[in-house]
């Protein structure tokens, strides 16, 4: 009986240690020709009233996670803050359940949340540089990063230029622009095309842009992979869809 628990436990552990790329796993989807596509466990939004219908909101996290591996998404991102109804259970769950790189997306400021992060298994966590000095960018992703754990760093119109004046962009080989309005909330995909063009010009020759937010179907991921995008993050959509398998495979098949 002992015996079995301890062997239950270090499979556990060495599941959660284990390391896995989320830009390996963006290159790796396009050398196979599909869309890369980091799909989201969201099961509500900061906007009031703004929840997921049907299997969004009700669905377990693990059984999303699976359904969006299944689906063909090259990696997962997890909401943990309660107020999307997410949980840092949720984000072990899901990587104990899946083979995929696992993003941590929540509102990280602190070193402590980075070994957090790290201690429930993930892989990946966001920076949100609206919210983050340069100096705080770069000591949270320099922590990430002796961890064996990838940085996001998201930007957006009001973050872009301290982002472009301070060399930011060297520091995470994940740069992801918002196409939400923090403020307002508002989703517009010209953001992306606006943005893009000047961060992509300063980008180190291995770093991948991300687009985030307002991608609904197949018409809305060719326009950002043809403004630039190299994988996009997609949590509504797919969430807010009858079948999450077929709508992750909808957007990863070009």
């Amino acid at each position: 009986m002992v015996e079995e628990i301890i062997k239950r436990k270090r499979e556990t552990i060495e599941k959660l240690k284990e390391r896995r790329s989320i830009k390996e796993a963006i290159l790796e989807s396009k050398k196979t020709g599909k869309r890369a596509v980091i799909a989201e466990i969201k099961r509500k939004g900061l906007k009031e009233g703004e929840e997921g219908t049907g299997i969004g909101i009700e669905i377990e996290a693990t059984e999303a996670a699976e359904k969006m591996e299944k689906g063909g998404a090259c990696a997962i991102s997890v909401l943990t803050d309660r107020a999307f109804s997410g949980s840092l259970e949720d984000l072990k769950n899901v990587k104990l359940a899946i083979d995929l790189p696992v993003l941590r997306k929540d509102f990280i400021f602190d070193d402590f949340q980075v070994y957090e992060s790290y201690v429930y298994g993930a892989n990946a966590l966001l920076l949100i540089a609206r919210f983050l000095s340069v100096k705080k960018l770069r000591e949270l992703a320099k922590k990430a990063s002796s961890l064996g754990m990838e940085a996001l760093i998201e930007i957006d119109s009001e973050s872009k230029e301290k982002i472009l004046n301070q060399d930011v962009l060297g520091i995470a080989s994940l740069i992801g622009i918002n196409n939400r309005d923090l403020n307002t909330f508002e989703v517009n995909l010209a953001t992306f095309e606006a943005i893009a063009p000047e961060i992509k010009a300063e980008l180190p020759g291995d770093s991948l842009l991300i687009a985030m937010s307002g991608i609904d179907g197949k018409e809305d991921a060719t326009r950002m992979f043809e403004a630039g995008a190299d994988a996009l993050l997609v949590g509504t959509s797919i969430m807010n869809a009858e079948d999450v398998k077929e709508k992750v495979r909808d957007l990863v098949n070009i």
